[in-house]
């Protein structure tokens, strides 16, 4: 694999408070305090980085706050584009046993030179590397002179141009214009984010098998679904694997999304192939990862090596899903 560029439209500096337990309205004793640069793409990346492969991490930073970079993990995988504003800062509250409580604020605007700037910058990592994917990831700022979300539509048609698939990793008006836009080849929603974009409630694993299929339809190569405790799925149009692996324990759930994805992007091309998908291979690590993510106390992974043993099979159709899914009025 030739690697993997990741963009973070929005990073975030994450603050964690650990917490015995958390009472609202009162005063709360932290028992541990961690702060670091993040981001979805940014979490991606650097996973991706921990298991040997190829990434780059394109980021927007506010000239303010260049600082902070120097107390991020890996800094030498960044490619920062300096922009106007203050990065945003996204705080959690976790408790003993895994409940997490989080604040997170909204995304910086920025104007239509600093993005035009980051796109740029972003494309040309996708050449230098000969990237095989980029990963755009994460929530998408507005853009100060049109009042509207960045428009992402020229990044994909140029990364397609070079034969770079897109992944894509968001949520709401983003996701509903791009999904369809022919331009993404994976989307990560989880149950809740597949209802919605199909209009339905799902109860069972065969459902949500249909689900990802209408999207393939529409134009996404892989749907990848987490389904939380029901473990995911990887949809293409030809084939579909079910797969989930048991977390040591349970600690704190943000960010295994993130290790989800890079497991999978990173093996997900075949091996002696030309550009094949190896659906099986990619949602086995996938899987693995992300329950590896939720045994720890931040989105900061730091080894793989104690990540569990996945179980990766064909889904059952008839199977009922734990966890019921919930449509937003639009």
């Amino acid at each position: 694999m030739s690697g993997v560029v990741t963009l973070t439209p929005a990073p975030v500096l994450d603050r964690t408070y650990l917490v015995a337990s958390m009472a609202p309205g009162k005063v709360n004793r932290a028992v541990e305090v961690h702060e670091y640069m993040s981001g979805k793409g940014l979490n991606v990346a650097r996973t991706l980085h921990l298991a040997r492969t190829q990434v780059a991490a394109v980021m927007p930073i506010g000239r303010d706050d260049e600082h902070l970079l120097f107390r991020t993990p890996y800094p030498h995988i960044l490619r920062i584009m300096p922009i106007q504003g203050r990065i945003r800062v996204n705080t959690a509250i976790v408790e003993d046993g895994g409940r997490t409580t989080n604040v997170n604020q909204s995304a910086i605007p920025m104007s239509t030179t600093d993005w035009d700037r980051v796109v740029d910058l972003t494309v040309e990592q996708l050449v230098e590397m000969d990237a095989d994917w980029l990963c755009a990831s994460g929530t998408h700022p507005f853009n100060s002179d049109t009042g509207d979300y960045v428009d992402m539509t020229s990044l994909f048609e140029r990364a397609r141009e070079a034969g770079v698939r897109v992944a894509l990793d968001t949520s709401g008006v983003p996701l509903d214009r791009l999904v369809t836009s022919g331009l993404v080849n994976l989307i990560k929603p989880n149950a809740d984010e597949l209802a919605n974009l199909v209009g339905r409630n799902l109860a069972t694993i065969g459902e949500a098998l249909d689900a990802g299929r209408e999207l393939n339809r529409g134009g996404v190569e892989v749907a990848l679904v987490s389904l939380g405790a029901d473990g995911a799925l990887a949809i293409t149009e030809d084939a579909a694997f079910w797969g989930a692996a048991v977390a040591p324990r349970l600690v704190n759930t943000t960010g295994a999304g993130d290790a989800t994805l890079a497991g999978f992007l990173g093996h997900s091309i075949r091996q002696d192939s030309d550009g094949e998908l190896d659906l099986e291979r990619a949602l086995s690590t996938a899987v693995s990862w992300g329950a590896l993510a939720v045994s720890l106390p931040t989105t900061l992974i730091t080894g793989l090596e104690d990540a569990p043993v996945p179980t990766v099979a064909a889904p059952d159709p008839a199977r009922v899903l734990l966890e019921t899914t919930h449509l937003v009025t639009k």
